[in-house]
């Protein structure tokens, strides 16, 4: 077995979990890449196109922000699992790639701080569905305590807890709906960044 070869199967293994079509395109392409180019040696071939784990998680990337596009649709935000996905295949890629740039730190800096941001929002907003619930409860146990010996009262914190327990049902889309922008947002951002190092490289 050649180092092309070699180098092929070795890439293949690391694109397992892409669909067929995709993972047999990309392994094709790469293989007639370094046929044409008559790389012969494993070293031409990694200091190139990097090692085939490297380059694997730059394809997986790739295809994750093409999904990710096809996912969105016309002007409609992605899946949380897709948009999620980018940016972790991203990171994965920009900490693995076999070109260190100063670039690079900054982009893997400023998704990480992003990361922080959103996952600090994420918690916020969890503590704010926790927080209505048990509010509600709490009224309305205290309206079912208080009914018997004082009915006005007991209606009033009854009611109160009605309307925070409608609070929460409706918080609970809305919540949904932040989080899932904010997906989406940590995404394209991820693939701005990605995009201006591969734009970089290139050069």
């Amino acid at each position: 077995m050649n180092a092309r070869e070699k180098y092929i199967q070795e890439l293949g293994r690391y694109l397992n979990t892409l669909p067929a079509t995709e993972r047999a395109d990309a392994i094709d392409f790469y293989d007639e890449y370094i046929a044409d180019a008559q790389y012969a040696s494993w070293e031409q071939i990694t200091a190139e196109l990097g090692t085939p784990r490297q380059l694997s998680h730059q394809i997986l990337a790739d295809y994750s922000i093409k999904a990710n596009e096809q996912d969105r649709g016309a002007g409609k935000v992605a899946s949380t699992k897709s948009s999620w996905r980018v940016f972790w295949l991203v990171l994965i890629a920009i900490v693995t790639s076999p070109i260190t740039l100063v670039l690079s730190v900054v982009a893997f800096g400023i998704l990480i701080a992003a990361l922080g941001i959103v996952i600090g929002i994420i918690l916020g907003l969890l503590g704010i569905i926790v927080g209505l619930l048990v509010t509600a409860g709490a009224m309305l146990y205290l309206g079912v305590g208080l009914i018997a010996a004082a009915p006005m009262t007991g209606i009033f914190y009854l009611g109160l807890g009605l309307v925070v327990l409608g609070g929460f049902l409706i918080f609970i889309p809305v919540g949904y709906w932040i989080i899932r922008w904010l997906a989406q947002g940590i995404a394209n951002l991820s693939k701005f960044l990605y995009q201006k190092l591969q734009q970089r490289r290139t050069k």
